[in-house]
C-alpha cells in the first residue's frame, strides 16, 4: 500500500489503571510505524482497531511497532501485530516474552529488598498480587530488533533512539532531528511526575538507583532542545526545559522533607513511606515505597543521610 507523507497521529486508548488513558502514536513514514499499543483489554483492543480504521488503516498494514518500555499500558497489545517487526530496548526482551524464570528471580530480589526495609508481609503480599495481575495485561510476543541509544530508528530515517532509564530500566524515546519533535511515552508528563519505580537489577548485583537515573534522563531530554514532546499520558509538552527544571526541583524538595522527617530518629524505608503518604501507602505501597526509596538514594548520594543495618533491617538516619 502507499503510505502518506510522514505525519504523526495520536491515538488515545483507555486503560484500567489509575493513570487513565494512554496515548500511542501512528507515524506514517517510510515504514508505517506504531509507537506503543495500549493494554491487553477488550476495550483497548477495540478502540485501537477502531482508531486505526478511522485513519484508513488495518492492523495488518502496520509494518513495525516501537515499544517504549515494559509497562502493560504501553505494550499490552503488541501481540495483535504478529506480522509486524517489534522494536525495543534489550531489557524489554524478558518482559515482552513473559520469561517466567526471569519473573521468579525478579520477584525474589524485590521480596528480600522490601522485607529488609521494613515492609510488612500484608503490604508485600498486596504488591506481589498486584504485580502478578499487572502482567496479565500483556500477551507474550517476541522482540525482533534491539535498539540502543543513538541508533537511527529502523524504517524511519531521520529519527533517533534515546535511552531514558529511570521510570523503567528499558525506557526509550524517539526524536525526529529535523524539527526536534519527540515521542517520549512516560519520560516527562505535563501534569504529573513520573515515578522512578523500584526495580531489581537486570545484570549483576547492583540495584539500579532509579531516581538518580531518572534525573540524568531528564537532563538529557533538556539537552536535546525538544520543541514538542508527545507524551504517553495527558497533554503534549511544549515547555520541555521549564518542566524538566520543575521536576528536578520537586525531587530536591521531597528529599528535603524526608531528611527533616528522620532528623530525630532512625527509620526504615517503610516507616518513612507511611509518615509521608499515610493511608495512600497502604493502598499503593509499590508506588509510595518506590518514591521514598528513590529520594533516599538521592540523599545518600549527596551524603546527607546514612544507612545502617541492625538485625534484619536497614535503617536511615541523618549524618
Amino acid at each position: 500500500m502507499t503510505v502518506c507523507a510522514e505525519t504523526i497521529h495520536q491515538l488515545t486508548i483507555p486503560t484500567p489503571f489509575l493513570v487513565g488513558p494512554v496515548h500511542v502514536y501512528l507515524i506514517c513514514g517510510k515504514s508505517l510505524t506504531l509507537f506503543d499499543t495500549g493494554p491487553l483489554t477488550g476495550e483497548g483492543r477495540k478502540e485501537l482497531i477502531k482508531q486505526l480504521n478511522q485513519l484508513g488503516y488495518e492492523v495488518e498494514d502496520i509494518d513495525q511497532v516501537i515499544l517504549s518500555h515494559h509497562h502493560p499500558d504501553h505494550i499490552g497489545l503488541a501481540s495483535l501485530f504478529k506480522h509486524a517487526t517489534m522494536i525495543g530496548h534489550r531489557y524489554l526482551k524478558p518482559w515482552i516474552e513473559k520469561d517466567q524464570q526471569f519473573f521468579r528471580k525478579y520477584e525474589q530480589y524485590l521480596r528480600q529488598l522490601y522485607i529488609e526495609n521494613g515492609l510488612p508481609i500484608e503490604l508485600l503480599s498486596k504488591i506481589e498480587k498486584s504485580s502478578a495481575a499487572y502482567i496479565n495485561y500483556i500477551e507474550a510476543t517476541e522482540l525482533d530488533i534491539v535498539v540502543k541509544h543513538g541508533d537511527e530508528v529502523p524504517g524511519l530515517p531521520g529519527w533517533k533512539v534515546i535511552e531514558v532509564p529511570g521510570h523503567s530500566q528499558n525506557h526509550i524515546m524517539i526524536i525526529r532531528e529535523q524539527d526536534q519533535i519527540a515521542i517520549g511515552a512516560d519520560v516527562l508528563l505535563a501534569t504529573i511526575s513520573s515515578n522512578a519505580l523500584l526495580e531489581a537489577p537486570m545484570t549483576g548485583e547492583e540495584r539500579p538507583r532509579t531516581l538518580l537515573q531518572y534525573r540524568d534522563s531528564l537532563r538529557l531530554v533538556k539537552s536535546l532542545k525538544v520543541k514538542l514532546l508527545m507524551t504517553g499520558h495527558g497533554d503534549m509538552v511544549h515547555n520541555v526545559d521549564q518542566l524538566v527544571d520543575q521536576r528536578l526541583r520537586g525531587h530536591l524538595e521531597r528529599a528535603k522533607a524526608i531528611k527533616e522527617l528522620i532528623s530525630s530518629e532512625k527509620m526504615t524505608a517503610h516507616e518513612i513511606s507511611y509518615r509521608l503518604f499515610k493511608e495512600k501507602h497502604r493502598k499503593q505501597p509499590d508506588l509510595t515505597f518506590s518514591e521514598t526509596f528513590g529520594h533516599l538514594d538521592l540523599l545518600l548520594e549527596s551524603g546527607q543521610i546514612e544507612v545502617l543495618k541492625e538485625g534484619s533491617f536497614f535503617y536511615f538516619k541523618n549524618e
